[in-house]
């Protein structure tokens, strides 16, 4: 019997929750605000947690926190939970200070450096290492040191916490990860009328790879008279993961390592020459990374984006087909199904009035996503704020416990926009470029080469 599965996201760095707008925050900040504590209005989620509240093991000086993001974490379906029994717990309150998405970065260094600044924050993709060799954040390994003998830090976490230290600090405990970090979406029903395998079932026989992806890709634009191509969107960066080769390895002791003349590299960068070459890569107007109309249109077979993005096609109201999405596909010459890592949590600003208390919420986020009664609160949490059906559900959790999964960091976007830029720009043309900018691997590696130096060396 043929399994579907709709499209989900956890979405915990991109929740695009809005929040109520309230008071201006001082400091010529402009846009940035301070909303108070709404949760007792929302009642779209009604969350209990009476259940779970206790007298506290480890009492806190000050138990009030405010968090500064583009969204509201006290209404993020997978946070809510923790934000209800922190408060309940320590009889304090968090707050949520909003920016928008575009201003993050500059509003927080300015809070940071006229002495406002918040106590939570968002992972940034600059934060390792860049962000923490500009020490925008504290260390907090004294903080969490009472935290760190609890299962919810020992049971497969503590080796991730000792990945991302930079120069003998801890800057950051991540609190959820997940081996999907990108995917590729598909019309499963447009894929069953014209015949093709269904990627998701090749995926659960463990036939995904390379070979496959291109089979349906050349199956679909033979079939489809109004196919422009087989995939658009984010490709490059996760067939290069699949070898199990980063572009740029940060190493636990601090050595970066670049692996762009790599032999596995180099043949996954002579795969995606052979997409584009073939026109199954394509990118033309209205097909960059998040837009959906050539998918939905039926002109395109794959979609290669952000888990941030399935909810979107999970929208019964605005599609009509079901579509599903599947890991990218394994390299068929590696010696494992490599993965993308993705870990997220919460950075405590430098200066934070309360890093004491930042410490203790990011454990009790935590906690709830590894006890068990407090994962299934959380759960229904999920379920209730984005609609997952519980099936839906345990797929999308299947990918957290990353112990599971052969994982890679790819550490290239974690210097400086300018150095993302020229890779992103390299993985852009190895994979789309059709014109006269078409250039090969070793041509483009070798005009970059110098720039990519340059970069690196404040971090050697």
């Amino acid at each position: 019997m043929k399994t579907s599965k709709k499209i989900i996201s956890l979405a915990l760095c991109a929740s695009m929750i809005l929040g109520l707008t309230a008071c201006e925050q001082s400091g010529g900040l402009g846009e940035v605000t301070t909303t108070s504590n709404t949760l007792d209005d929302d009642i779209n989620n009604p969350v209990d947690i009476n259940n779970f509240v206790t007298e506290p093991e480890k009492t806190l000086d000050n138990p009030n926190l405010v968090y500064f993001g583009f969204y509201d974490i006290r209404t993020a379906g997978d946070i809510k939970p923790a934000v209800k029994l922190f408060e309940e717990t320590y009889g304090g309150k968090i707050d949520y200070m909003t920016v928008p998405w575009g201003d993050r970065l500059d509003k927080l260094q300015t809070l940071v450096t006229t002495g406002q600044s918040p106590d939570l924050v968002d992972k940034e993709n600059l934060t390792f290492p860049s962000l923490m060799q500009k020490n925008l954040y504290t260390d907090m390994t004294e903080y969490f040191e009472p935290y760190m003998s609890e299962p919810q830090w020992t049971e497969g976490f503590k080796g991730l916490v000792d990945k991302f230290a930079w120069k003998g600090k801890h800057y950051f405990y991540p609190f959820a990860t997940n081996a999907l970090a990108n995917g590729l979406i598909y019309n499963a029903s447009l894929f069953d009328s014209y015949g093709l395998k269904n990627p998701r079932e090749l995926y659960d026989n463990n036939q995904w790879d390379w070979t496959a992806f291109k089979n349906i890709m050349e199956e679909f634009t033979r079939v489809n008279p109004d196919a422009i191509g087989g995939v658009y969107g984010i490709l490059g960066t996760e067939i290069f993961l699949s070898t199990g080769v980063p572009l740029i390895g940060i190493e636990a002791d601090g050595t970066i390592t670049k692996n762009f003349a790599n032999p596995n590299i180099e043949r996954a960068a002579n795969f995606l020459m052979e997409l584009r070459k073939e026109n199954y890569a394509v990118r033309g107007d209205g097909m960059w990374s998040n837009e959906t109309e050539p998918l939905a249109s039926g002109n395109v077979a794959f979609l290669g984006v952000g888990d941030w993005k399935f909810s979107e096609f999970c929208n019964e109201e605005v599609y009509t087909d079901e579509y599903e999405f599947v890991p990218f596909p394994k390299d068929p010459l590696a010696d494992k199904y490599y993965r993308s890592l993705t870990a997220f949590g919460y950075m405590v600003p430098s200066g934070s009035p309360n890093p004491q208390g930042a410490a203790a919420f990011i454990n009790m986020v935590r906690k709830s996503l590894v006890d068990p009664e407090l994962k299934a609160v959380v759960n229904e949490s999920m379920m209730a704020s984005k609609h997952y059906t519980r099936e839906e559900l345990d797929f999308i959790l299947s990918f957290e416990d990353v112990t599971q999964y052969d994982v890679v960091v790819d550490g290239y976007y974690g210097f400086s926009d300018d150095l993302t830029k020229v890779i992103d720009d390299m993985l852009i043309n190895i994979a789309f470029v059709q014109d006269e900018n078409q250039k090969g691997w070793t041509q483009l590696r070798t005009e970059n080469e110098g720039v990519i130096d340059s970069f690196l060396a404040d971090f050697q």
